[in-house]
């Protein structure tokens, strides 16, 4: 065998090598991001089943620890308003803020008393919008994050929200009311309300470049409004 064709053969294999090598590293590296990706989405089921617990729990006034069993992921709180708009009376305005998770490019968030999951379009909301209707009277709960509840943090292998609550009930006279929840995901609070009798309109309020959506009731009711002040502590591991 001549030298050139010896080398031309060493030549062929280093290239076939390489194209193993290569093609070994794609299939690890898609695996890697696909198991990576199903871990980020059953963190989003887990956060989203947190949630739903905390905010039933504020909802029914219960001191109490609720879970959020994840592998990892960060949680912050976010500035957000609730407004009652009445046809005869001054705008009510409640500062909620609110808390959101993100976890491995996906999101969850509890603001203006409704879970969310997801980001633009594709949101939507995991638990019922927070104003309701019936006969004469119109219902709406507001979960106020108080100025000691905690601003976030790491979440580790899993953390827990632990909350302290205190409600208060006050009943509106007969009036036309709309009700205007500041977020991040309007696409996914208009379904929500519009799915539940409430025509939807959008406004930035304050002009931060964050909108609200607002819901009007429908013809003229009374409204009863539970607000609930929430003191939430982060238990992590």
């Amino acid at each position: 065998m001549s030298a050139t064709r010896g080398q031309a053969n060493v030549v062929g294999v280093a290239l076939l090598l390489g194209v193993g090598v290569v093609a070994i590293g794609l299939l690890t590296a898609s695996v890697g991001g696909l198991v990576d990706a199903q871990i980020a989405s059953a963190d989003a089921d887990a956060a989203a089943d947190g949630f739903s617990s905390f905010r039933d729990g504020v909802v029914a006034a219960a001191n109490d620890s609720y879970s959020v069993r994840v592998t990892d992921g960060d949680l912050s709180r976010v500035n957000r308003t609730v407004r009652i708009i009445s046809e005869t009376r001054p705008t009510r305005t409640y500062d909620a803020d609110g808390y959101v998770a993100d976890l491995g490019g996906h999101r969850v968030a509890f603001v203006g008393g409704a879970v969310v999951r997801g980001t633009g379009d594709s949101a939507a909301l995991v638990t019922p919008v927070p104003v309701a209707f019936a006969g004469d009277a119109a219902f709406l709960t507001v979960p106020v994050l108080t100025a000691d509840a905690t601003d976030g943090g790491g979440l580790g292998s899993g953390a827990a929200l632990r909350t302290q609550t205190t409600r208060t009930v006050t009943d509106r006279p007969a009036d036309g009311y709309a009700v205007a929840v500041e977020t991040a995901t309007p696409d996914a609070w208009e379904r929500a309300f519009e799915r539940r009798g409430f025509n939807t309109t959008r406004t930035d309020f304050d002009g931060d470049g964050t909108e609200s959506v607002v819901a009007t009731v429908p013809d003229e009711r009374t409204l009863t409004v539970a607000r609930y002040d929430v003191s939430v502590v982060i238990d992590r591991g």
